[in-house]
């Protein structure tokens, strides 16, 4: 067993010199940030968006019962993975994977015909709802959600925060109408470890938000982000990205927390189609910090498969596979570790090769 494991590592370094030797023909797609979108492009996203919420779910009859449509399939598969690809070695690289499916069924589903945009959080931090992709107008993904003074405060181990603006249902833009039908699930199931028996069966609800500008100002600005991107390896980068423990939030964490409500929903967090935003960010800042060092960053791996790093976890490695159920085949992370090697081919448009 030990031989077949190092004859396995070995196989995979001489491919990943390989795919280090030869970079991809074609030019790389583009992401790009929201506001650098024409009013025409941003439509066309949100219609594609409209898109996929329309079409049937392709989960086997019966597994799933709430997940009816495309947007649907995605949050389920979420939520199933959730204990294994957050506050561990396999985050980053599992949801590089999740957006770029995402992105796919958009383009070949849909007709999309742009990239996945990201959300500069550095671009809201002082006024959320005036920020482009929130203004509320046609051209967004919707505004806050009405005030609700039920919506209960937000508390992360050490830290308190007040609820923000919003908590109730997003009435403003394109969706609107849109019904959710898995979550929301208690955040107490991320420490027992265990999903409600009931999870796969339909909720209806609506989008909610609430956004928190106060949140947003003190843990995604300018300062945060250079805190980030200083990270010695990739170890504090995991760290400060998320913040674990008794640490503050860190910009993922926060980017969640800002927008509140299904945002905030660790599990069924892509809900709310803000989730694509945000998360093509925190791979941005992934892409960029890989790329201040690639000889060492590149394939960089620290911790376990299991949220939280226990002692008992097995630790990541490049071999080590990943899933993504009904949304597309298994990959090792040797295959998730670069923007541009195996099936990836994108750059983001402030880091343009």
């Amino acid at each position: 067993m030990v031989l077949v494991s190092v004859l396995a590592a070995v196989a995979l370094a001489v491919q990943s010199i390989s795919a280090l030797a030869i970079p991809p023909l074609e030019a790389p797609a583009v992401r790009r940030e929201w506001t650098s979108l024409s009013l025409a492009a941003r439509k066309e996203y949100i219609n594609a968006v409209l898109c996929l919420n329309s079409k049937p779910s392709i989960i086997p009859a019966g597994q799933i019962p709430g997940a009816l449509n495309r947007r649907d399939d995605f949050t389920a598969v979420h939520i199933n993975q959730t204990f294994g690809v957050h506050l561990d070695a396999v985050f980053l690289g599992w949801h590089r994977n999740f957006l770029y499916l995402y992105e796919t069924a958009l383009r070949d589903e849909c007709g999309y015909t742009g990239y996945q945009p990201y959300w500069d959080w550095s671009k809201s931090v002082n006024n959320i709802s005036a920020y482009p992709l929130f203004d509320s107008s046609e051209y967004s993904i919707g505004g806050d959600g009405l005030y609700d003074p039920s919506t209960g405060d937000y508390n992360l181990g050490p830290y308190h925060f007040d609820h923000g603006a919003g908590g109730g249902c997003v009435t403003s833009g394109p969706f609107t109408q849109l019904e959710l039908h898995l979550g929301p699930i208690p955040i107490s199931a991320l420490f027992t470890q265990t999903l409600p028996s009931n999870w796969t069966l339909r909720n209806n609800h609506c989008l909610r938000r609430d956004f928190n500008v106060p949140v947003a100002q003190q843990f995604s600005n300018g300062t945060a982000i250079a805190h980030l991107l200083d990270a010695p390896d990739i170890g504090e980068f995991q760290s400060r990205m998320s913040g674990v423990g008794n640490a503050p939030p860190g910009p993922h964490t926060a980017g969640h927390l800002q927008i509140g409500m299904d945002m905030f929903d660790v599990f069924s967090s892509p809900n709310d189609p803000a989730f694509f935003f945000h998360h093509s960010n925190v791979d941005r800042m992934w892409t960029i910090w890989q790329a201040r060092d690639p000889l060492n960053r590149q394939f960089a791996l620290n911790g376990t498969t299991v949220n939280y790093d226990p002692a008992s976890a097995p630790i990541a490695e490049l071999y080590t596979e990943e899933n993504w159920g009904v949304l597309g085949q298994p990959k090792p992370m040797l295959e998730l570790m670069s923007n541009r090697m195996f099936d990836f081919n994108f750059v983001y448009e402030d880091m343009q090769a």
